[in-house]
């Protein structure tokens, strides 16, 4: 507190004005942030509002077993519902941005917006209480930390979430050639496309949970009565994987001309072996380039050293005793 005092003392000039000034800034704060919480808990405390939420989320009510949320949940989906309100009603980059990472829920576009405006606070707040460790720390520097605290606050939560989306897609890239090779086998043994999904989605429950998952949802959703073809589409939409897309293209085309499902799996996944087969090797192409920068970096110098070394340390004896 001496500290940020000291700060406001050197920039206005007056000790008496920035006491005032600071006692002013702290009540201030104090008086907004209780206000605040007094607010949002007496809304959440209120049944008619909690039920409200509840039934905005999905929650019906509590007779079928289902799990309701926290208070401390319902109250980063109100501060979120402040931002996220003109996204409603039509798919946004960020409903499809959680959606790619993994986060399904209704609520999923109002918890990241909430976060993603308290954690630069929450930042700021810990900068602060972090300064007076600085050494020799001036007003240019106390700014440019909190600016990039502000910063590193507003990203964390969109690089973690983009973090989560590649990861997330890379496993379902690595885990769709065994799915569809199982689809293969159980299309041609007999089974219909839906059953066939089901089936490998029971199978791949253990080893890739996130595509069995996505397909047991497809398998939900066609026996509710949705079309094939519009589960497919709705999955590839869900995963924003190029490689479902063109799967689900060519199962439309084949339901709707009426040719063979399993004709039309099996000649995909040998275009998609080929594809990744391609793939491998535009990887192993691009090791040598990559290599270069460590070896110009790591390797070579320490080489030279051990090369050259001796040889230069014989140059400055030879030199020295001249």
């Amino acid at each position: 507190m001496n500290y940020l005092l000291s700060l406001i003392n050197s920039v206005v000039g007056d000790e008496q004005l920035a006491r005032l000034l600071f006692a002013g800034a702290i009540g201030l704060s104090v008086v907004l942030a209780v206000a605040t919480l007094v607010l949002l808990v007496q809304g959440l405390q209120d049944p008619v509002q909690r039920r409200l939420l509840l039934i905005k989320r999905g929650h019906g009510g509590e007779s079928y077993g289902q799990s309701t949320p926290s208070n401390l949940q319902l109250l980063l989906e109100q501060v979120g519902q402040r931002f996220s309100s003109v996204e409603q009603g039509q798919p946004s980059a960020t409903r499809t941005l959680l959606t790619h990472a993994g986060y399904r829920s209704h609520a999923a576009v109002q918890m990241y917006w909430a976060i993603r405006l308290l954690s630069p606070l929450a930042m700021v707040g810990l900068a602060v209480l972090a300064l007076p460790l600085i050494p020799k720390l001036s007003l240019l520097v106390g700014m440019v930390v909190l600016l990039v605290a502000l910063g590193v606050g507003w990203l964390a939560p969109s690089i973690y979430v983009n973090a989560r989306k590649q990861a997330r897609m890379t496993r379902l890239l690595v885990a769709f050639p065994d799915a569809l090779d199982l689809m293969v086998v159980c299309v041609e043994s007999g089974l219909a496309l839906p059953q066939a999904i089901e089936r490998v989605s029971e199978e791949m429950a253990v080893s890739q949970p996130d595509l069995a998952v996505e397909l047991a949802l497809v398998n939900s959703e066609v026996r509710a009565g949705i079309p094939s073809t519009e589960a497919l589409k709705r999955l590839a939409e869900r995963t924003g994987l190029e490689d479902i897309r063109g799967l689900v293209s060519l199962l439309a085309q084949s339901i709707r001309f009426g040719t063979s499902v399993g004709a039309t799996l099996r000649i995909y996944a040998e275009e998609f072996r080929d594809r990744r087969t391609q793939l491998a090797e535009e990887k192993a192409a691009k090791i040598g380039t990559k290599l270069m920068f460590p070896l110009i970096f790591c390797l070579w110098p320490s080489f030279f050293l051990v090369a050259i070394g001796p040889a230069i340390i014989g140059v400055f004896k030879v030199f020295g005793k001249l």
